[in-house]
């Protein structure tokens, strides 16, 4: 926390906050909770009253100002709002800086996110790039599915009524339920139905971890992607994303064992 904003936290100073053309009164603490609202009173002369956008409503306002205010680090204030209201919230408080209260929401989300409305969180989120977690978790339902070898990909996307578009296959890519050659095997037979998006292969390649996996499997790999013939060029960037992978692989093994002979000498 910088000097400037601790001695905010400190401070008895009171703030007014302009809301769809209505006042609500704030202390300091409220300031200090978004770096937003801390960069406009540092920056600006006179930030009384401090304007919020319109696509904040007043009720998210009011909400957020008395969890603050009342160090709500919970933000059980919000335990029986609806999924809407929540992912409106977290827009908000991602545009305001409010990274301790963005940070409980995005959890409350990802716990409301079901089979039934994972869609509908995607779609609000896609395009924030500050919620990339909340929309990485929207995957949630989809990947468990495919874990647990109840659906391939496509039975998935059919489940659901949903095109798997490569930014959407991407997210699924990178979640964590999904281990390094179960990934490889639904980017895989996406191709197959997908032949013609070549230049989308190497980013999704680049989002499976191939430092986790068993060098050989690595090499199958390899070879597996050389029949694609999605070009010379695509097949030695991807060479080059196996060679930094296994570079990476052996760093953290050369680390692991310098640990157990320290911990051997101890």
């Amino acid at each position: 926390m910088s000097t400037s904003s601790t001695n905010m936290s400190t401070s008895s100073t009171n703030f007014t906050l302009l809301v769809h053309g209505k006042l609500i009164h704030c202390t300091s603490r409220v300031i200090v909770s978004s770096s937003l609202f801390l960069d406009m009173v540092e920056l600006v002369e006179d930030t009384n009253p401090i304007p919020i956008p319109t696509f904040i409503s007043r009720q998210i306002m009011l909400d957020l100002v008395e969890m603050v205010e009342k160090d709500d680090s919970e933000c059980a204030h919000l335990i029986l709002v609806s999924l809407e209201y929540l992912l409106d919230f977290l827009i908000a408080v991602d545009f305001l800086g409010c990274e301790g209260v963005k940070a409980v929401l995005e959890e409350k989300v990802k716990d409301k996110i079901t089979e039934s409305n994972w869609k509908k969180v995607f779609n609000y989120t896609k395009n924030i790039l500050g919620l990339v977690n909340t929309t990485k978790n929207s995957m949630i339902p989809i990947c468990t599915r495919l874990a647990e070898g109840k659906n391939s990909l496509s039975m998935a996307m059919e489940r659901f009524n949903c095109q798997c578009t490569p930014s959407i296959l991407k997210l699924v890519l990178k979640n964590d339920c999904l281990g390094g050659c179960l990934k490889f095997d639904i980017l895989k037979n996406w191709f197959i139905e997908n032949s013609e998006a070549k230049g989308e292969i190497l980013s999704l390649l680049k989002s499976i971890q191939f430092k986790e996996l068993e060098d050989s499997k690595v090499e199958e790999i390899r070879s597996e992607v050389k029949t694609w013939n999605i070009g010379e060029e695509l097949e030695n960037s991807f060479c080059e994303v196996i060679e930094t992978a296994k570079k990476e692989k052996k760093k953290l093994l050369e680390a692991r064992m310098n640990g157990l002979d320290f911990h051997f000498f101890l």
